[in-house]
C-alpha cells in the first residue's frame, strides 16, 4: 500500500521543497533565456545600423568639380565642337537627341544649350577650357554634373541616335578621373570623339 503525505508530514515538506526548487530553477532559466534573447536582438539591430551606415558611406553622392578641358583635333576636316554642361535629369534627353538636328542652322536644340563653342581649322593646337572659367560657375549653378562634347563631323555614316559617336557625355565626379594636372583630355577623330584621360579602377 503506497505511502501518502497525509501519513508523513516530512514527506510532504520534502516534496514541496523539491517542487519549489525546480520552479525557481525554471524561473531563473527562463529569465536568463529572455535576457539572452534581448541581448541578441539589440546586437542584431546594432549590426543592421552599422551595415547601413557603411553602405551609405561607400555609396556617397557624386562630387562634380571643374576641370581643365583640353580638346585636340586628329582629323583633317574643319570642324565645330560644343562643350555643354548637363544636369543629371537632362542626361537622357541629350543622349537621345539627333546630332544632325543639333547642328542644323538656328537649331533650337543647340540654342538652348549652355555651351562653349570651339572652331577647328587647319592644324591648330589643342583648345583648352580653364577650370576657373566663368562657364563652370554657370554650369554648376544650373546643377550640371556631366560634360557633353559634341562635334560637327563631316560624313553621313553616323548612327543618328543614342549611339552617335559624334557625341560624348562624361561625368565630372572628382573620384572618377585619374587626371594629370586636373585636366580632362579629348581627341576629335574622323569618326568619333575619344577621351584620353584614364579612370580610376572601380571596385
Amino acid at each position: 500500500m503506497p505511502t501518502h503525505c497525509f501519513a508523513s508530514p516530512v514527506c510532504c515538506l520534502t516534496r514541496l521543497a523539491a517542487l519549489l526548487n525546480n520552479s525557481g530553477k525554471r524561473r531563473i532559466t527562463d529569465y536568463k533565456l529572455m535576457n539572452l534573447t534581448s541581448k541578441i536582438a539589440k546586437l542584431s539591430v546594432l549590426f543592421v545600423v552599422v551595415t547601413l551606415v557603411a553602405v551609405g558611406c561607400s555609396s556617397t553622392k557624386p562630387s562634380p568639380v571643374p576641370w581643365n578641358v583640353s580638346i585636340k583635333k586628329a582629323t583633317a576636316a574643319s570642324i565645330r565642337v560644343d562643350v555643354v554642361g548637363v544636369h543629371p535629369s537632362q542626361k537622357p534627353y541629350w543622349e537621345n537627341i539627333k546630332v544632325g538636328d543639333y547642328w542644323k542652322e538656328n537649331s533650337p536644340i543647340r540654342n538652348q544649350a549652355k555651351k562653349e563653342v570651339v572652331k577647328f581649322e587647319g592644324n591648330p593646337p589643342a583648345w583648352t577650357l580653364p577650370r576657373d572659367s566663368k562657364i563652370w560657375t554657370d554650369w554648376f549653378n544650373s546643377g550640371s554634373a556631366y560634360l557633353m562634347i559634341i562635334a560637327d563631323l563631316p560624313g553621313s555614316s553616323f548612327a543618328d541616335g543614342p549611339f552617335d559617336r559624334r557625341r560624348l557625355i562624361v561625368p565630372l565626379d572628382k573620384k572618377i578621373w585619374k587626371a594629370k594636372n586636373k585636366t580632362l583630355e579629348f581627341e576629335i577623330q574622323d569618326a568619333m570623339i575619344n577621351v584620353l584621360t584614364p579612370q580610376y579602377p572601380r571596385d
